[in-house]
């Protein structure tokens, strides 16, 4: 993978810090409005659970009053006095219907029931003296009664005659209002919030539909409901509330209690809203700070950019890419150092580049004038030989004539390759002919050296390989390339293989040594003319004649591998070039 760019890393690192910072300040924010919203929520829910104990005092103190009057009736206090309670029962219906209450109870002064009217005929004497009992025990003047799953809110007065010291207590006057799905309505229209009333484990009466009363009837016999002050959110069949509740009578018996729920569909609405909103405002901030962030790096990056198309011009030797200084302080100085160090580079390798060249020349010139006072040498003392022939006697004018002509011809093969390799046309003599054939004769060329007559060469060729080439140079190239091998490798331990192979699109061959590998320093050069290494007379031209003559042929020479076990060269020709194949040739080396 390839590495990212500096604006790249820079970009995405300010996206990551951005979205880090906005996420975490709009969760902050989410957090605090909901928080704020469920406080709401909560101080609603007790203002509501406020405002029915209101109502409820405001009423308690209303039918108070109206129980309280009717108690003072005189024919009621007569009534009380005849102490008969069938007269009592049937003469205190009138009294009932002017009460216009649910549940009418007249009880003697030791807690007899006498007279008892009522809407509900599940009322007993029995039920009602156990409740007022319960009420008078703790000394309240209304209470609640529940009996056969209904709600009565009573309010209990002394009847009393005579004044003063005379006055004396002839009975009890109960009336009570049954607390049902009406009375619920006007609560739950009042504190604006659905109401539940709950004997025990029972709701009794409710605003709520149907399903989601049995929901809170399951939830609050299951235990899940808590019955503390502050409000919590419940789920029932088709809403979710916050609920609060208080405690209408506590004991003994059964738990009265009302349930204050309000409705949360708004708030979910709102909040589903908020949280749009909040994405929103999110994603265009970071946009827009994307987008920001963009334009400041292009400005800030742009000079950096220019900067290192600089560097890699300056990698592949373009000398002329300019860049102008620009951006900030550090980055124009960067510049103008980085100007100046190529200008200084530029210099310093044209330096290098003409000392090298004159080196080069030198030492090719060294090299090539040593050779030629060789051969010279060789050639002006055989002539010398030649011409005192008569007065020396035995000498062999034929052997001295042969060494005369091999050095001349030794000083014309030199020549010939300075001319070979400085030739920028190619001057092939194309002709069909044996590659085996030239690989021998070159092998034979490197045998008839005295210091290489012993060197192992093999030629694995296939001897019907033929193409159309030119023989002699091709064998130039394969003589200087046996050669080199020759040279970096022990004669007593030498062995140079070659080796030919089709392929789909190329001849291939290759020559095998087992030396000691070619060395860094000049791997990448080694085929460019006057480089040489380890070789105190070499001039450094041969392998280049043998990229020259393959070249020419509209091949390739390269090293396909070195090491301190050996090196294998590699030569492709063009499979053009081949024109008969007996059979397949595919060498291994």
């Amino acid at each position: 993978m390839a590495p990212l760019k500096l604006r790249t890393q820079l970009f995405l690192a300010n996206l990551v810090i951005v979205v880090t910072l906005i996420g975490c300040l709009l969760f902050l924010v989410h957090l605090i409005l909901r928080e704020e919203v469920g406080h709401q929520v909560r101080k609603g829910t007790e203002a509501s659970v406020r405002a029915f104990e209101t109502v409820e005092r405001q009423r308690e103190q209303q039918l108070s009053s109206a129980a309280a009057l009717l108690a003072d009736l005189p024919p009621l206090k007569s009534l009380m006095t005849t102490e008969h309670a069938l007269t009592i029962q049937d003469a205190s219906t009138t009294f009932w219907q002017l009460a216009h209450s649910d549940l009418f109870v007249l009880v003697t002064p030791d807690k007899k029931v006498v007279a008892l009217h009522g809407s509900d005929p599940g009322w007993s004497k029995e039920a009602v003296e156990q409740n007022l009992s319960h009420t008078i025990e703790r000394g309240e003047k209304t209470s609640w009664w529940a009996d056969s799953d209904r709600l009565y809110w009573v309010f209990v007065r002394p009847v009393t005659v005579g004044a003063g010291a005379n006055q004396r207590l002839v009975g009890l006057l109960a009336v009570g209002y049954e607390v049902d799905a009406s009375i619920a309505s006007q609560l739950s229209s009042i504190v604006g919030n659905q109401i539940a009333l709950t004997t025990g484990d029972h709701v009794i009466a409710s605003t709520l539909l149907r399903a989601d009363e049995a929901a809170l009837q399951h939830i609050i016999r299951s235990g899940q409901i808590y019955t503390g002050t502050a409000p919590m959110q419940v789920t029932l069949a088709t809403e979710k509330y916050t609920l609060a509740s208080m405690v209408l009578r506590a004991s003994p018996g059964p738990e009265i209690r009302c349930f204050v729920l309000m409705p949360m569909a708004s708030v979910d609405i709102f909040l589903q809203r908020l949280n749009r909103i909040i994405y929103f405002l999110g994603g265009l901030a970071v946009l827009a700070g994307a987008l920001l962030f963009i334009f400041l790096a292009r400005a800030i990056t742009r000079p950096l950019d220019e900067l290192v198309g600089g560097v890699r011009a300056l990698a592949n030797d373009d000398y002329d890419y300019s860049i102008s200084p620009s951006g900030s302080d550090e980055i124009a100085q960067l510049s103008t150092a980085f100007s100046q160090m190529r200008s200084k580079l530029l210099a310093s390798q044209h330096q290098r580049i003409e000392a090298e060249r004159l080196t080069a020349l030198a030492r090719a010139a060294s090299s090539i004038s040593h050779d030629l006072r060789h051969y010279l040498a060789a050639i002006v003392a055989n002539a010398e030989f030649l011409y005192e022939a008569d007065s020396l006697g035995n000498i062999n004018k034929a052997e001295v004539y042969g060494e005369i002509q091999t050095a001349s011809s030794q000083m014309t093969d030199l020549i010939d390759s300075l001319r070979e390799i400085s030739s920028q046309r190619s001057t092939l003599h194309r002709e069909q002919a044996s590659l085996s054939q030239v690989a021998c004769r070159s092998i034979d060329a490197i045998h008839s050296k005295p210091e290489f007559r012993r060197t192992r060469v093999v030629s694995n060729i296939p001897p019907d390989l033929e193409g159309m080439f030119d023989p002699q140079k091709l064998e130039r190239a394969f003589f200087n390339l046996i050669l080199n091998s020759c040279e970096a490798t022990n004669p007593e331990t030498a062995e140079i293989v070659m080796n030919a192979r089709l392929t789909e699109s190329s001849l291939e061959i290759r020559v095998r040594d087992n030396g000691l590998g070619i060395p860094e320093s000049i791997r990448e050069t080694l085929f460019d003319p006057f480089v040489s290494f380890g070789k105190p007379n070499g001039t450094g031209v041969g392998l280049a004649i043998v990229s020259k003559v393959i070249s020419d042929h509209g091949g390739t020479v390269g090293v396909e591998q070195t090491s301190e076990q050996g090196t294998v060269v590699l030569m492709k020709l063009p499979r053009s070039l081949v024109v008969a194949h007996s059979r397949t040739t595919s060498v291994s080396s």
